[in-house]
């Protein structure tokens, strides 16, 4: 009896300096911030913190005055102690507006009394909204890169950054999704620490993304205009449509276990495109284009997933007249001609070795395929129709 108290205390000692250290933790931003869904009138950013908070943003339109925004949902003010996700309404096209974290610790949650302890207010980072009058847009595509953080980061070395507006992460960027720690610690990261503080990413699902137990998260973690992995934004002269072409195999291929139904949400996803292609936004924009992670082409050595996308959305998208499409999936850069492809638009393929950079005025866009060492392999030019 005597060694079982002992036991008892020792443990409940335990317990409480594993408590006192819990609590004497300083409150931090743990990951974050980066932006998503920056259009001309709204942005979402998006951080981490390490204990339980009330979160918003600092923002700062130029005036030097600092406005506190919280996001609520049905009339309760946003609190979590891990993701904080805060969206911006009702800003300016292409203003550029600076912003500062905000984080308070709620050290006691009662149902009529919160008790609050440390509060953050982060260093200040700053964003560009977009405006559809600009002429001129520079944007980065990444593929392939299959959880190698250090591969997305030499890219980023030759990179010009400070001349990027946005960035497209096209597909197969992780290789499976078994967690949260491996969507920052294999490029969320590094994104932020290079660039997604101060210039938005676009997430463009691979065939890769959808495999792994944390698979059915990855959206919780990205913001997309419509809520879904295929959207459209336009962006200065382009109007850009993103595909998500979903799995390359058949929906009952073993490797699946019984787990998905990609056919029926493609035949969703191109009721959606048929709408998209005849919107004002799109028939008026200066430039389309396509990102989709899978090519959409006519080929009979297509896999299944291959061939769904250009059986069912290549006549869409022919009949729509896009300038351009950009893809990934095969591992080897390839530049497939209008009258090549099948449906009268050039496919620019960058492999898992390669990124691509490009400039878009009111005339042409400028194509530049660049290898792990920044040395430029390939340029194409597509002047205006």
């Amino acid at each position: 009896m005597r060694k079982e108290i002992i036991l008892l205390v020792l443990m409940s000692g335990i317990a409480i300096i594993q408590s006192l250290a819990q609590g004497i933790d300083d409150l931090k931003i743990t990951h974050g911030p980066y932006l998503q869904n920056v259009t001309e009138t709204g942005a979402t950013i998006f951080f981490t913190t390490n204990k339980l908070v009330v979160s918003g943003l600092m923002i700062n339109s130029g005036s030097g005055e600092y406005e506190l925004i919280q996001n609520s949902h049905d009339g309760l003010i946003d609190v979590g102690d891990d993701m904080h996700k805060v969206h911006l309404k009702n800003l300016e096209p292409g203003q550029e507006y600076e912003y500062r974290l905000y984080a308070c610790e709620i050290k006691d949650y009662r149902p009529y009394k919160c008790t609050f302890g440390d509060t953050i207010i982060s260093q200040t980072f700053k964003f560009k909204t977009f405006d559809s009058n600009k002429e001129q847009l520079n944007f980065t595509v990444f593929c392939d890169i299959h959880d190698r953080a250090d591969k997305l980061s030499k890219y980023l070395d030759s990179n010009k950054i400070e001349k990027q507006d946005c960035y497209f992460l096209n597909g197969d960027i992780m290789g499976h999704i078994e967690d949260e720690s491996q969507l920052f610690s294999n490029f969320l990261d590094t994104c932020v620490n290079r660039f997604a503080t101060e210039k938005p990413f676009f997430y463009v699902r691979g065939n890769h993304e959808t495999r792994g137990q944390f698979a059915r998260q990855l959206n919780s973690y990205l913001d997309f205009s419509n809520g879904k992995y295929y959207y459209a934004q336009t962006l200065g002269p382009v109007r850009f449509v993103v595909l998500d072409g979903g799995e390359d195999k058949p929906d009952s291929s073993k490797e699946y276990s019984g787990l998905v139904d990609f056919d029926t949400y493609r035949l969703e996803e191109l009721a959606w495109l048929k709408k998209e292609v005849e919107s004002n936004e799109f028939k008026s924009a200066a430039f389309k284009i396509v990102v989709v992670h899978m090519p959409i082409i006519e080929n009979k050595k297509n896999w299944y997933g291959m061939a769904f996308l250009a059986e069912h959305f290549g006549p869409v998208l022919k009949e729509a007249g896009i300038d351009l499409m950009i893809s990934g999936h095969t591992h080897r850069n390839a530049w497939i001609e209008s009258q090549k492809s099948g449906f009268g638009y050039p496919v620019m393929i960058s492999s898992n070795n390669n990124f691509i950079e490009a400039e878009v005025n009111e005339e042409e866009i400028s194509l530049k395929l660049k290898d792990l060492n920044g040395d430029i392999e390939e340029s194409y030019i597509i002047e205006k129709k």
